[in-house]
């Protein structure tokens, strides 16, 4: 299966880095689908008035349109938002109904940074979990009550809606939907060609962040970020402590003292928090969501849902919809 048509859409002033992503990132997945899969795919970019995409530094990529001329797509790419979000969020209200309607589409939807504001203001993070950039976390906690907001998260999955805390983790869920859109090579030459490199000054962006100091252990900030991505597959901790190259030792001791938590620990939090969200955004019984969050059996799910929240997925659910 290929990806034919990814939208990228964009607020001036935005990050030069982000729109390098959007030419070199994507242009080189195109040419490694066309090698693989035998077709491009086609990647074009679009503004609230069709003007080009600017960076606060003054580097600009031309528009294929506005937001009227918006094509059919199967993924959309939001870039990030310089300065304060609140300026650029006065302009944009024509997106938020478009915003609404791929999601009710089913389009997967990745918000780079602060994109994650674009979403929030569109509705479609209320009730839902969501991370952006550090710099911008007391601003959207403040301006988005209603949404559940995770600042010591690099990567927030729910419901086909995707926030990256900082553009490492965006490549990590750029390789992730090409892995599920395109093919599993077209993802590993990104992995190879981009992530790698990407990955060597990472652990910056989570260091003493609104008060909190987060661990400074960059294989493990790492390996926490995969697992956020890749929760629902069978993951055994060997697995994990190769993606590291320690050995299982050394890796259990670095997660735990890292994160106060063992990795199955981290991990059944995240699946439990996944099926939360599925139990109110989906229609999913719970047989299902046990099953999409990486559970073969519903019972045990079940029993680790009420241990972790007090109460039966059944009752969960049904306290959310009164």
């Amino acid at each position: 299966m290929a990806l034919k048509h990814v939208t990228f859409y964009g607020c001036s002033p935005t990050l030069s880095l982000g729109l390098g992503m959007t030419q070199d990132v994507w242009a080189f997945a195109s040419m490694m689908q066309k090698k693989f899969l035998g077709e491009e795919m086609k990647v074009e970019l679009y503004t609230l008035d069709g003007a080009p995409l600017k960076s606060f530094s003054g580097m600009q990529v031309e528009a294929a349109g506005d937001i009227h001329a918006l094509p059919k797509t199967d993924l959309v790419v939001l870039h990030a938002l310089w300065g304060n979000p609140e300026e650029a969020l006065k302009s944009q209200a024509p997106l938020w109904p478009q915003l609404r309607k791929w999601h009710e589409e089913g389009v997967p939807i990745l918000a780079y940074t602060t994109g994650s504001f674009l979403l929030a203001e569109a509705g479609l993070l209320d009730g839902r979990m969501c991370t952006t950039h550090w710099h911008q976390h007391k601003r959207f906690e403040a301006r988005y009550p209603r949404v559940d907001f995770r600042k010591e998260r690099y990567i927030t999955a729910t419901g086909e809606l995707y926030c990256a805390a900082g553009m490492n983790a965006g490549m990590e869920v750029i390789v992730h939907l090409l892995s599920r859109l395109s093919c599993t090579q077209v993802a590993k030459a990104i992995e190879e060609m981009f992530l790698i490199d990407f990955r060597r000054e990472y652990a910056s962006e989570f260091i003493a962040v609104g008060g909190q100091t987060y661990h400074h252990d960059e294989s493990i900030l790492l390996v926490q970020q995969w697992m956020e991505m890749h929760f629902s597959t069978a993951i055994s901790l060997q697995q994990l402590a190769d993606r590291t190259n320690m050995s299982l030792r050394t890796f259990k001791r670095r997660f735990k003292e890292a994160t106060g938590e063992t990795p199955m620990q981290f991990l059944q939090t995240l699946r439990l928090e996944q099926g939360k969200d599925m139990l109110q955004h989906t229609q999913k019984n719970v047989s299902q969501v046990a099953w999409a969050v990486g559970y073969e059996d519903a019972g045990h799910f079940n029993r680790l849902f009420k241990r972790h929240f007090d109460t039966t997925p059944a009752k969960w659910r049904k306290k959310q919809i009164r």
